[in-house]
């Protein structure tokens, strides 16, 4: 009897040792994927990406100036909207590429025309814009991704949850969308 249970056991320990988590893992975000569309909540807020598309460059209207970007890539703006079901927060968008590489938002655009700048209030949907300067040939299968803003990384969560918004974009979505990137895209900011 004592050596079904010791058996037992030990088949128990090797089956367990398959739940543990790697380093990699446990550092890693939380992170809700999905959709065009699709409201993906996670612990901290909600999102949804709601239109994706291409420039060849931005203009800001602000109160007094007016600011035009010009980039030798291509922007693609993405409009996320957003809600948070506890406290007032601000998000950081990044772009991933289906290879792996990790583009930030472009500090060349104002930041008050973008999503970074917006506080996202709980019970009310906010939207706002993400531009990334991308490679042609990096679009295809690239999905953004938004985390909240950490404000102390110090006393802040360390394991902040994260929306993946998969942009639906195969290579041949990708080329005609690029095909009819706009000259200009216009915003504002304040």
């Amino acid at each position: 009897m004592a050596a079904v249970i010791g058996i037992a056991l030990a088949i128990g320990a090797v089956c367990l040792q398959t739940f543990v988590m790697t380093a990699d893992e446990k550092a890693a975000p939380l992170t809700v994927s999905g959709g065009k569309g699709e409201i993906l909540a996670s612990d901290h807020f909600s999102a949804r990406l709601e239109q994706i598309e291409f420039a060849r460059s931005v203009r800001v209207k602000r109160t007094y100036t007016t600011d035009e970007v010009a980039t030798d890539q291509i922007f693609l703006v993405v409009k996320v909207g957003a809600t948070t079901p506890r406290r007032p927060i601000k998000l950081v968008p990044y772009l991933v590429t289906a290879d792996g590489l990790r583009f930030n938002a472009t500090d060349k655009i104002n930041e008050t025309a973008t999503l970074t700048d917006k506080w996202i209030q709980t019970g009310w949907w906010r939207s706002g814009l993400c531009f990334f300067e991308i490679p042609p040939g990096k679009v295809a299968g690239a999905r953004v991704v938004v985390t909240e803003q950490q404000v102390n990384s110090l006393y802040d969560d360390q394991y902040l949850p994260e929306v993946s918004l998969d942009l639906g974009l195969d290579q041949a979505r990708a080329r005609e969308a690029m095909n009819a990137a706009k000259d200009v895209y216009e915003a504002s900011g304040r």
